[in-house]
């Protein structure tokens, strides 16, 4: 079974690791994933544990040997590619080969930059055409076809900005970047509530109770 793990599952799974109180339940689930699922870290983990957007800088990092550690024994020495790699090869259609290799790194972060700004830009615009701008928008700013990456990153940028409900994030554009990355190949993405509400067919929230459901999912297969 092939998993995602998003930043906040990932972490709290690192600071239980660390003897950190509070995160007992995504204990459990990091040893219900062991030797079940293949989870591999990705650019998207390097920018959000290295170059947090909350939280004092002095403590930026601190998690990384624990995160270091946990998808040591998640990854099988696997890496989720930089977007542009993936969304590249998607042209030929969806292969797992296209998601995964070995030469990642800790030392470099995914790149947002072609897309700063592009959720402000949605904002006000109605939803069918904050679809079509944010597509327009993603094929202009990096020359790709469109491909499965496109058009879920679209379409999660447009709900996200045309929400009139919701106050937008910092971290939404991440967000949104690595799920048109990974959900198309994932079999589960754990993500918070409102990701998982976007894309609920694959995916399980961060709250206890799903977390502890999943954990007697995986423990019963």
């Amino acid at each position: 079974m092939l998993v995602y793990l998003d930043q906040n599952h990932a972490s709290r799974m690192a600071k239980h690791l660390l003897g950190q109180q509070g995160h007992e339940a995504f204990g459990r689930l990091h040893e219900a994933l062991r030797r079940r699922v293949l989870a591999p870290p990705s650019p998207f983990h390097v920018l959000e544990t290295l170059y947090p957007q909350r939280g004092p800088k002095e403590k930026a990092g601190y998690l990384l040997p624990a995160l270091q550690a946990l998808f040591g024994e998640l990854s099988q020495g696997y890496w989720v590619r930089p977007w542009q790699e993936v969304a590249s090869r998607q042209g030929r259609g969806l292969y797992r080969e296209d998601l995964l290799w070995r030469g990642g790194s800790w030392e470099v972060p995914a790149d947002l930059s072609p897309f700063q700004g592009l959720p402000e830009r949605l904002r006000g615009l109605p939803p069918l055409e904050a679809l079509h701008t944010a597509k327009a928008e993603i094929l202009s700013r990096t020359g790709l076809k469109e491909v499965p990456f496109v058009r879920l990153l679209a379409e999660l940028l447009a709900r996200m900005s045309t929400d009139p409900h919701r106050k937008p994030r910092p971290s939404d554009l991440l967000d949104a970047v690595m799920a048109a990355t990974v959900y198309p190949y994932v079999d589960l993405l754990l993500t918070d509530r409102y990701l998982r509400n976007l894309l609920p067919e694959r995916s399980v929230g961060g709250r206890r109770k799903e977390v502890e459901a999943l954990v007697r999912r995986l423990q019963g297969e």
